[in-house]
């Protein structure tokens, strides 16, 4: 490439160029600002180009900050925020300089993640503040007074009047934010509600000044919930930017992100709109979403957006424009570049990204310029001040009782958050289940608490004003009978006495009204006069007044129209000097009606009058003299002198002449009128006089009428009185009655009445801490589980009580938020009674947000379906394809919707719905679901439920949802099994316990209904309540009912008090069914295929019960159910496990039963799973004796420290014999023989201290339980553990538990159905076809079946086999279903649809499955079909075993050959299990793990029963084509050949068929001599369940690597799926470890090995003219080494500087980094590096040993003895020694080999080592003779053999000595050497895996030369053993 190009390198600009520039820019800018500003810009310059050089090389990336990189756009950032100052705000020197901090802080500080880093930023700032500006500033300062700048602050001015200031004042900065945000909330659909402490200001006032910026773009991290998205929105508002995100639906794709990114760039570029494009990390569906967002921010260009269409809309839209810019209409790619600038100036993007996890570091990493084109802003958590803000803030306007509690409840809010943050630590440590909190979690607790104190507090008091209102009602009652009794006794006499009184006036009374109707009669003559008289008077008046009417309309009219005049108007007709005609005879008549002259002079002087008006107004008009009238006259008669003609010549005189005329008028009516006043007035004056004299008639006659009404008064009141008396005594009694059934009947209420009162006032005294413990329960602890949520609870109440905040010392969620009503119907519908699920389904209705329900059991599902079952419920999953219109219909008519099988991602589809994004519109309540608005009723409710058992959901789920762990606990598991075991043994007692409960609940559901009705009479009754008869009665009919049912509930609660002693029988049956099922549902965390739900575990427990023998005597029969349901349970579940975790399940089982017992005990448990712990624990000095080790003696110190059953141990350890027996295997902590202590079966007695419990005496085997010395055979022999815990459960349980159950096809096929598949888990070289194609045989099916192996596209093939054959009932089988993945889920709907109840299968129809265990099979298909593994048996017995099971007994009995056919068959089996079996010894059983299957025995038998047909044995066909063919086709490696022809040998060979044959030295094994295969059978079923290492050929060293990894594994496997212990530990973190493992090793190696210093004479060639092979050798290595060498070094620095960040962490450095942690050997290394097996430590060390042995060598010239281990290539240096020899003596060196001389001398190159650094390598060397020919080596180790340095051959290792060392070893090359027979021919191997790549001679890479070793013993005994030579060992 490079010459094809010609490179241009553009070097990193230079300190001095930077400032140059930059000065230049910043000083033309302050030109224009006053002196202090602009003296300040060198400074500026200066300062931000040091900072900018500290940060990028101080401050570098690492993988948890993998955002640090700065480069020169952060540099001109910083300056380029500067010059946003405006010079009418910047005056001073203390302004510019503050905000130089700013920009610094926005471009530096803001990305930083941790305290110490912003701590190290202020410093730097500090530094420059005081070299630069000379100013003081300490990094507190600025922590404590952040400095804010913003140009906000002028709400609603445009752009170009903003002004760029300091935010000093933050009290007006909140309220303008408080403005914005009422501002944003008016236009927008969705309120948002924010709270402004300190840290949201400064967030909200970056992202706008990111975004105010020209190209400016925000990348924002933090968690989910932190405030990110709605900060944006706001800062958009802020800026007056459009705000947009895209809208993900379902099927939302690239394609439709392109269509949004088009509309985005036409706003910006074509419309020219400022818009924000905020994107963020949940809504990436794909990420090539991101590599466009990297694409715009970097260039503002996304490749191929626009389609040519769209191109041409876009240049002729923008052609204008660019115009205007200078930009020539013709050049279009100017006009697109003009566009595409457009769209960088105008659209903003801000990116909001979660750092949790890895996603984000690798973002960052692919596209860079997420970084590099943004400014960061990361979001820590909120800080204490942040939440306590938050918290008064929203409490500041809510009533909580007392103002004093504000405060403590709003701490208490911030120390919920934080426990909870904490306990999700070791949530997570213990349990390894994730859960996370944000300050949304924490908005939704303060939310929550708000609401729900509202309600709560609502509730309490209405309850308590019910009940209190009762009792207040019982109370008067009460009160009332004591007084109307004492009422009742006064009233008696005093009835008498008013009697007698009421006869008396009655006489009076009768006299009086005779007198009175004298007096009547007189005065009603009188009074008809009188109003004769009367009507006579109105006559006259109303004539009068008649005529009067007719003048005053026009009087009236007159004055109206002298009201319109005004002095002007006077004025006016005063100012003639000669007036008109008409003036003058107007005013002529005003002045005779005033008495003057009628001539203009006296006018003028009445018009001068200033009081004429008034005059007018007051006009004497009833009194005008009749020659006044006369000389009108002539006036009144003249016919001008009428308004409408005077107003022609003056509008004033038309008033006057109105006037007069009306004066006039009223005059002459007047004259008429006043005869008739006159009449008027006589009238009146007799009519008062007749008026005189009734008047005294009348009030004599009243006088008489009053006496008789007081005397009728008083009679009436007597009466009255009377009737009241009698009717107050009818009604005393009457109410004497009532009160007597009032107080009787509700007695018992105003007892508990008057005790709910009192309790309902501690609850409202205690409602503002009992709400507020429980909206935090709500809020935060659903995804615990109960343990973590009691030590959540209990630590809130405590802090609660230390506040003062008031607290129920009783609390429970329960109490607080549920009703025992509401819990009787969600018992009803399914809700297991416990108080976990109850508590979950409080947690399910009082949310605010809708709950997520962790259900791998399916409760949560089925109580949801039953419950809204009724309501219409709707079943969704997200991979139904039509389930957002499902879910759009049930919002619209509000239904309830249950979303099953939710993954650990959620469709961003359903944010609308998880966050209740509702809003108005016209009235209508909307929701935008997809891309339309649909109605919300708010009657919806949506339910989430999820099958994975331990989900991790990330924050941003965590935050929309409530999380609730609704797995099933032990105690609700119990009582669900015991209702199974009572309805099936009991079945009356079931069905009448489970009537009584609903008996029971209707009679509570009644009581209370009762209740709550006389307590609505009583509270609704108005005045006294005795008068109300009916309410009386009412309460009383109710008060008999109340009573029957209280009978009745009494006698109920008895009967099911009975019942439940009985059914408390059964428990243990249930208790035992929940301890098994615990341990069943564990397994799914040993592998992803062991799943069993608990629908299919009660259908078995059930089944179990049923099947079970009966018995009468109940003792019998529960211990038969135990028994049957253990026995079952094992058989059904381990079938479907691999035969390595059969034990580990049993184990589990039998542990689990026995701690449930109380028989384990939780210290012995931990102590056996975990050991003693902690490493640096004082412990007493071990006493010196010979067999004590040190590690026995720290063992027995810590069992007699952690366990009370081992207390005394140290001390027995030295007094008497220590041992205990196990079943077979027995564990002797000392001798038990010595003379070093006197022997005593008793320890003596010693005094126990105070306090504390005897210990326990007698001998160790007598006193420790089963288990106990289970752990001392786990302390003191590990290698047994897992033969010892086969024991521990064939004493606990039962031999049957330890042996894999038999399984055969036709007992799986019963328990099959035509919608229960059968799913074979596959391991490795497993085939069940064989077997499978056999039994459809046996069925007769063999031509109704239809198999596919899956893979690729072969899904829709299956899926059409199995719709044809559930058609027809045929058979399907669907193989290695593992390998179709992408199908799996297509395949679970498929099988999930025959369980449908409309699904019409053939009865015959079946289904069969295999798929290698995979994470990608549905749980749901494992859940529920029948599982069984299908493996190579593990252990002889069970191999031969099954093998036997698989013979038809004529197959194996009719032959021609007898008893030699059944001997050769059964030699075969056991052969066959022998070398399966010899896999678990490793590289001593086989180089390479080959795979033989069932196929091969069956293979071998075929050929076997076709060559023995004849009768003959053809013993060398037989051999050849069983060992070479059959089997030996599959063994690839010469050795492993070698092995397989010489174990054949012993199981099929002609001694095997010899009488009394035994295929071992014990005869424990051989071929019965038999006629029947039962015999067969049962001899295999007398073998040992552990195989003996000597039926393998094997040393029984053989067993003890293998044993201890057998119990590493048991152990192991069951401490996965334990909860773990919490720990606390400091130390070195994982940086510091690896740095400093780093540094060590580049200490310890050379730079590289230098040929340069090689002996002088070493490479000189001899007379030949040849160099010594050997050097050449040496050279070699050199050159390998120093390869090594390079990449060791390289990547040890480029680690140190990437954990400095000092360069980028790339991936290959992570791999080397994790394998450092994890004490490895780096993969980089190794593939540079020679084979090993060792750790990195002691790697390492080797290493060290092989450069020093070379390095020698090249210094010193060729040892006396080569450490043949230390070569990279030993096969080289044999060569070269064999070359060598042939150069020497001339002899081809094909010809030659070596032979091996043992030397009775032993060399260790770690001593070689030590000796060389002493200068004493002369010494070691003394005893060694350089041979004339050939080499002498050292540094082998021996493999399952020893050198025996007597007899100098090879021996048997010794017990426990798995590795020792070979003597050095003279290897002399022969010519045609001969190996003596007798010697074992050994390979030796690199290292002890021997397996290598195949080369081409058939032998491993690993292999290296097969060496010669003398021994008394044939080979085959060595090759049986798998002894070998290695040249190093693993450690």
């Amino acid at each position: 490439m490079v010459r094809h190009f010609a490179m241009f390198c553009l070097p990193q600009p230079s300190e001095v160029s930077l400032k140059a520039i930059f000065k230049a820019i910043t000083k033309g800018f302050f030109a224009e600002f006053p002196a202090p500003v602009k003296d300040a810009a060198e400074a500026i310059v200066n300062a931000s180009v040091e900072i900018y050089g500290r940060m990028s090389t101080d401050l570098l990336p690492t993988p948890a900050k993998s955002h640090y990189l700065f480069n020169l756009r952060d540099l001109s950032k910083c300056i380029q925020g500067v010059l946003q100052a405006d010079s009418g705000v910047i005056r001073e020197h203390d302004h510019i300089f503050r905000l130089f901090c700013h920009e610094c802080q926005r471009v530096f500080h803001d990305r930083l993640i941790d305290r110490a880093d912003k701590k190290y930023f202020y410093g730097i700032l500090s530094e420059m503040a005081s070299k630069h500006f000379q100013k003081e500033l300490t990094a507190d300062k600025m922590e404590e007074s952040p400095i804010v700048f913003g140009d906000f602050m002028k709400v609603g001015a445009p752009k170009s009047d903003r002004v760029y200031e300091e935010l000093s004042n933050i009290k007006k900065t909140v309220s303008v934010l408080t403005e914005y945000l009422d501002d944003f909330n008016m236009s927008s659909s969705k309120e948002m509600k924010l709270v402004f402490f300190m840290d949201a200001i400064e967030h909200v006032s970056r992202i706008a000044r990111m975004v105010r910026q020209p190209r400016g773009n925000a990348l924002l991290v933090g968690v989910g919930g932190t405030g990110k998205q709605s900060l944006t929105r706001l800062a958009a508002h802020m800026c007056g930017y459009k705000c947009f995100q895209i809208e993900i639906s379902r099927g939302y794709d690239y394609t439709t992100f392109h269509e949004d990114l088009k509309k985005l760039y036409k706003m910006a570029g074509v419309e020219n709109q400022d818009s924000v494009f905020l994107f963020t990390d949940t809504q990436i569906v794909v990420e090539e979403f991101l590599e466009d967002i990297n694409n715009m921010l970097n260039s503002g260009e996304v490749p191929n957006l626009f389609a040519s269409d769209e191109y041409e809309q876009i240049i002729a839209a923008v052609r204008p424009s660019a115009k205007e810019h200078g930009v020539a209409e013709q050049d279009r790619d100017g006009i697109f570049a003009h566009f595409i600038g457009q769209v960088q100036e105008r659209l903003h993007i801000v990116l909001c990204m979660s750092p949790v996890g890895d996603a984000f570091r690798s973002r960052c990493r692919m596209f860079p310029s997420l970084v590099n084109c943004c400014t960061i802003d990361w979001f820590i958590e909120w800080p204490k001040e942040a939440l306590l803000s938050v918290a008064r803030t929203f409490f500041e306007n809510v009533d909580v009782g007392d103002d004093a509690l504000k405060e403590p409840i709003a701490q208490m809010c911030c120390e919920i958050h934080t426990s909870v943050s904490n306990m999700a630590e070791v949530f997570y440590s213990e349990l390894r289940r994730r859960y996370y909190t944000t300050p949304t979690s924490y908005l939704e607790l303060i939310n929550l608490y708000l609401s729900m104190l509202q309600t709560k507090r609502k509730q309490l008091v209405t309850d308590r004003t019910r009940i209190a209102t009762g009792l207040k009602k019982l109370l008067e009652t009460n009160e009332l009978v004591t007084n109307m009794e004492a009422e009742l006794t006064a009233l008696a006499p005093e009835l008498k006495k008013k009697s007698i009184e009421t006869e008396e006036l009655m006489k009076r009374l009768s006299v009086d009204q005779e007198k009175a109707s004298e007096v009547r009669a007189v005065v009603v003559k009188e009074e008809a006069v009188a109003k004769k008289k009367a009507a006579e008077t109105e006559a006259i008046k109303n004539d009068a007044q008649k005529d009067l009417d007719q003048a005053l309309p026009a009087l009236q009219a007159a004055n109206k129209a002298l009201d319109a005049l005004d002095k002007s108007d006077i004025s006016e007709i005063r100012v003639f000097s000669s007036p008109p005609e008409l003036v003058a005879t107007v005013m002529e008549s005003i002045c005779i009606l005033f008495n003057t002259r009628p001539d203009w002079a006296s006018a003028k002087q009445v018009l001068g009058d200033s009081s004429l008006m008034k005059k007018m107004f007051d006009y004497d008009k009833d009194n005008i003299p009749e020659s006044t009238l006369k000389k009108l006259k002539k006036y009144i008669d003249n016919p001008k002198f009428l308004p409408e003609i005077v107003e022609k010549t003056s509008r004033a005189c038309k008033s006057m002449c109105l006037w007069v005329r009306a004066i006039d008028l009223y005059a002459h009516v007047a004259k008429t009128v006043e005869p008739k006043r006159e009449r008027l007035k006589t009238a009146e004056s007799e009519l008062a006089k007749v008026m005189a004299q009734l008047q005294e008639k009348q009030k004599a006659l009243g006088d008489i009428e009053a006496k008789i009404a007081e005397l009728q008064a008083s009679y009436e009141k007597s009466v009255d009185e009377k009737d009241t008396l009698t009717k107050n005594i009818e009604q005393t009694q009457s109410r004497l009655k009532r009160a007597a059934k009032l107080t009787t009947g509700l007695a018992d209420e105003q007892v508990r009445w008057a005790e709910s009162v009192k309790r309902f006032d501690d609850e409202i005294g205690n409602v503002v801490g009992n709400v507020f413990v429980a909206a935090a329960c709500v809020a935060y602890y659903g995804a615990f589980t109960s343990s973590y949520r009691e030590k959540l609870m209990q630590s809130w109440v405590d802090r609660c009580k230390e506040l003062k905040i008031p607290v129920s010392s009783d609390l429970s969620l329960i109490n607080v938020l549920a009703d025992p009503y509401e819990i009787r119907q969600w018992n009803e519908c399914g809700l297991p009674r416990d108080n976990v699920s109850t508590e979950n389904a409080v947690l399910v209705t009082r949310g605010r947000r809708w709950p997520l329900m962790i259900d791998p059991q399916e409760q949560a599902n089925r109580w949801i379906r039953s419950m809204e079952g009724r309501n219409g419920l709707k079943v969704i999953k997200l991979t139904d394809p039509n389930y957002l219109r499902t879910l759009e219909n049930a919002i619209r008519i509000g239904t309830p919707v249950l979303l099953e099988e939710v993954g650990e991602q959620l469709d961003p589809s359903l944010e609308p719905v998880l966050l209740k994004q509702t809003f108005v519109q016209g009235g209508r309540l909307l929701i935008r679901l997809g891309d339309s608005d649909i109605d919300y009723d708010k009657n919806f409710r949506f339910y989430m439920t999820t099958k994975l058992s331990n989900p991790h959901y990330l924050p941003e789920v965590c935050i929309k949802v409530t999380i609730i762990n609704f797995t099933v606990t032990k105690s609700g598991l119990e009582d669900q099994l015991l209702s199974d075991v009572v309805k099936l043994e009991r079945e009356d007692l079931e069905q009448q316990r489970n009537e009584l409960i609903v008996d029971i609940n209707k009679a509570k559901n009644e009581l209370k209904r009762i209740e709550d009705t006389i307590l609505k009479l009583l509270f609704e009754s108005t005045g006294n309540i005795l008068d109300d008869e009916k309410l009386i009665e009412t309460l009383d009919a109710s008060k008999i009912t109340s009573a029957q049912i209280s009978k009745r509930l009494v006698e109920a609660e008895q009967t099911e008090l009975q019942i439940t002693t009985a059914r408390e029988k059964y428990r243990p049956v249930a208790t035992r069914g929940s301890v098994m099922y615990f341990v069943v549902a564990t397994l799914a965390e040993v592998d992803p295929m062991y799943q069993f739900s608990l629908k299919y575990f009660n259908q078995l427990f059930n089944l179990c019960i049923k099947n079970s023998p009966p018995s009468k005597d109940l003792e019998k029969r529960l211990e038969i159910l135990l028994k049957s349901t253990t026995s079952t349970i094992y058989t059904n579940v381990a079938r479907g496990l691999f035969e390595q975790h059969k034990l580990v399940f049993s184990f589990m089982l039998c542990a689990d039963i026995m701690r449930q017992a109380g028989t384990i005990s939780a210290a012995d448990w931990n102590y056996f799973l975990r050991g003693a712990g902690g490493v640096d624990k004082e412990r007493p000095a071990k006493p010196d004796l010979p067999w004590l080790s040190k590690a026995v003696w720290n063992t027995c110190c810590d069992m007699n420290d952690t366990l009370p059953a081992f207390k005394g141990l140290c001390k027995d350890l030295m007094t008497t014999p220590v041992h205990c027996k196990l079943g077979r295997w027995e564990v002797n902590v000392n001798p038990s023989n010595s003379g070093e202590y006197p022997v005593q079966d008793t320890p003596p007695p010693q005094p126990t201290p105070e306090g504390e419990s005897p210990p326990p005496v007698g001998h160790w085997d007598e006193r420790l339980s089963s288990f106990q010395k289970l752990i001392m055979v786990k302390a003191f022999r590990e290698e047994k553990v897992v033969f010892a815990a086969v024991d521990f459960v064939a004493e606990n349980l039962g031999q049957q538990f330890v042996e894999s159950p038999a399984v055969t096809l036709a007992t799986l096929y019963n328990d099959m159905s035509k919608n229960t598949p059968l799913v074979f888990i596959l391991s490795t070289g497993s085939d069940p076809m064989s077997s499978f194609l056999r039994f459809a045989k046996e069925m007769n099916y063999s031509d109704r079946i239809h198999s596919i192996s899956l893979g690729q596209g072969q899904g829709p093939v299956a899926e059409k086999m199995i719709d044809a054959a559930v058609k027809n009932g045929d058979w399907v089988f669907l193989q290695n279903c593992h390998l179709a993945a992408s199908w799996m889920l297509r395949m679970e709907n498929v099988i999930k649809g025959f369980s449908v109840s409309d699904a019409i299968i053939h009865n015959d129809f079946r289904l069969f499955l295999s798929s290698m265990p995979d994470k990608c099979f549905p749980v749901s298909v494992l859940q529920n079909s029948v599982k069984v593994t299908n493996e190579p048996p593990k252990g002889l017995k069970t191999n031969v075993k099954r093998a036997l099971s698989e013979f038809q007994p004529s197959f194996f009995e009719e032959h021609v050959l007898g008893v030699v056919w059944r001997k050769l068959v059964f030699g075969l089996c056991f052969f066959h299990a022998v070398i399966q079996e010899r896999k678990k010894f490793g590289p001593l059983g086989w180089n390479i793990k080959y795979e033989f299957n069932d196929s091969d025995r069956e293979c071998a038998l075929d050929n076997l029963k076709i060559f023995l047909e004849g009768g003959e044995l053809p013993w060398d066909a037989l051999t050849f084509i069983t060992g070479e063919i059959t089997y030996g086709g599959r063994v690839t490696d010469a050795w492993d050949q070698r092995c397989l022809r010489t174990m054949l040998r012993r199981f099929f060979s002609p001694p095997t068929l010899n009488n009394g044959y035994k295929y071992s030295p014990s005869g424990t094994y051989y071929p019965p001599e038999a006629d029947t295969i039962q015999v067969y059978r049962e001899y295999v079923d007398s073998l040992p369940f552990n195989d003996d290492p000597e039926i393998f050929g094997m040393h029984e060293n053989a067993n003890i690597a293998f044993q201890n990894q057998e119990s590493y594994a048991l152990v192991n496997a069951i401490l996965s799926v334990q909860p773990r212990m919490a720990s606390s530990g400091g130390g070195k973190t994982n940086d510091q470890i690896v740095y400093e493992l780093a540094e060590s090793i580049l200490g310890k190696v050379p730079e590289k090995l230098d040929l340069d210093k090689a002996m002088q004479g070493m490479f000189e060639p001899d007379a030949k003219g040849q160099i010594n092979s050997l050097s050449t050798v040496l050279s070699q290595e050199v050159d390998r080494f120093n390869k090594l060498l390079k990449v060791i070094k390289n990547s040890l620095r480029q680690i140190q500087k990437a954990i400095k960040g000092l360069v980028v962490m790339s991936e290959e450095l992570e791999k080397v980094y994790t394998s450092f942690i994890n004490n490895q050997v780096p993969r980089l290394w190794s593939n540079a590096a020679y084979p090993s097996l060792k750790p990195l430590s002691s790697w390492v060390k080797d290493l060290v040993l092989r450069l020093h042995f070379v390095e020698h060598w090249i210094e010193q010239g060729q040892p006396k003895s080569f450490w043949i281990s230390g070569f990279f290539f030993p096969q080289g240096f044999l060569t070269g020694a064999l070359q060598n020899h042939a150069r020497k003596y001339n002899l081809p060196i094909d010809e030659l080999s070596f032979k091996f001389v043992a030397l009775p001398m032993y060399r260790n190159q770690e001593e070689v080592y030590n000796a060389c650094q002493k200068k004493e390598e002369g010494k070691m060397d003394e005893a060694v003779v350089v041979p004339e020919d050939g080499v002498i080596v050292h540094g082998l180790f021996m493999d399952a053999m020893k050198w025996d340095d007597g007899s100098m051959e090879v021996v048997d290792a010794l017990p426990g000595e798995m590795n020792s060392s070979l003597p050095m070893m003279h290897m002399e090359p022969r010519r045609n050497n001969t190996p003596d027979p007798k010697c074992y021919n050994s390979p030796l191997y690199k290292t002890s895996a021997r397996a290598g790549v195949l080369s081409t001679t058939g032998h491993s890479t690993n292999f290296v030369v097969a060496v010669q070793l003398p021994s008394h013993q044939p080979q085959d005994y060595w090759i049986a053993k798998g002894a070998a030579l290695l040249c190093q060992l693993n450690e």
